[in-house]
């Protein structure tokens, strides 16, 4: 069946669509992930009706000629398959590709390291695309401290200066990996809302890279939006820490945001690496193995490699599930299109310049 419309995530009345009718109508939004420039790739999105994603285009810690070159990589892919692909550099470009049956690609780095405090090199990956920028990423940078620091002593002045750059260029602040302080700091800072990309519930699994019900509450409060991600190490049971998390538990956070901080707080992302490896993962855990520091230990639990995601959302193919998971959970048709991709396009456009 063919739907005659895009669902309105404003709307409040929303006719009663099966499961299946309710995702094709919404525009899904993953808040954040780091795609496989492959074919593999674009039909795993194909096949889960995704339209928008926030890829995490270069790597942490990348020096800027690293960064530059991966920026160039990722742009001259998205050239080469613009059939099916296109960058997304305002909300415009998103309700295009949903329209157009594409993918929109949003360019996220989650560091600032390759920019240092340069404002004029700020502009620069704006230019390049960038639309949304994480300040830190774990550790102690030039505008504030990550969450893997034991010492946040918050958004520096440049920091401060940063973060206003951004939002008068019209770049989003993601401040998932942030230490609580800096990311309460960038809040105060920024005249528009700013954002946990991908994150989850402290009060349900705590972790260095959850996020308190004090801190949901000032991100509510100033407008933002947080995505749950669906990653097993950070869904985890307190309880039971071996036990791989579904999507009932993936629910469960996502309704914590909500009673917490709001219906039009919170939204979807996998966090999932599509690079990533099984030997790559090894070789990670063997580095971490050698090391102490709270910024380098195993974050993502003891799961093993296929139980590194919640069942039910092995890839970006089941994200149908999510759709039927919230319904089953008893949100509404209205409230599920929020959360699928509505409150991300209401942050971006209250953030981002028009075309």
């Amino acid at each position: 069946m063919i739907l005659e419309m895009t669902l309105n995530p404003a709307t409040t009345e929303i006719p009663a669509y099966s499961a299946t009718e309710l995702h094709a109508a919404a525009t899904v939004v993953d808040g954040s992930t780091v795609i496989e420039l492959s074919d593999a790739h674009l039909d795993r999105i194909r096949r889960g009706g995704v339209t928008a994603v926030n890829h995490t285009v270069t790597r942490p810690y990348a020096d800027t000629v690293t960064a530059l070159r991966e920026v160039n990589r990722c742009r001259r892919w998205i050239d080469e398959h613009s059939d099916e692909v296109l960058l997304a550099l305002t909300v415009a470009d998103i309700e295009r590709a949903k329209a157009e049956g594409k993918e929109a690609v949003i360019f996220g780095p989650q560091d600032t390291e390759m920019i240092g405090v340069d404002l004029d090199l700020l502009g620069t990956f704006y230019d390049l695309g960038v639309r949304i920028l994480q300040l830190t990423y774990q550790r102690q940078n030039l505008l504030g401290a990550g969450c893997g620091e034991e010492t946040d002593s918050g958004l520096t002045h440049k920091g401060r200066s940063f973060v206003q750059a951004m939002d008068e260029l019209g770049i989003l602040v993601d401040v998932s990996h942030c230490g609580e302080r800096t990311g309460l700091d960038a809040m105060a800072a920024s005249a528009k809302p700013v954002v946990v990309t991908h994150s989850f519930c402290d009060a349900m699994s705590p972790h260095i890279r959850a996020k308190s019900d004090g801190y949901l509450r000032s991100l509510g409060e100033q407008g933002g939006v947080m995505g749950i991600t669906t990653l097993s190490g950070f869904l985890y049971y307190p309880e039971d820490p071996s036990r791989r998390p579904d999507l009932t538990r993936f629910v469960e956070h996502v309704s914590r945001v909500v009673e917490v901080a709001g219906i039009d707080h919170v939204a979807i992302a996998t966090d999932y690496d599509e690079t990533w490896t099984e030997p790559m993962r090894i070789a990670q855990l063997k580095s971490i193995a050698q090391l102490k520091s709270k910024e380098h230990r195993n974050l993502l639990g003891d799961f093993g490699w296929t139980e590194r995601r919640a069942i039910g959302m092995d890839d970006a193919a089941h994200f149908p599930n999510l759709t039927e998971a919230f319904l089953n959970g008893g949100f509404s048709p209205a409230d599920v299109t929020k959360i699928l991709g509505g409150n991300w396009l209401r942050v971006y456009g209250e953030t981002w310049k028009p075309a």
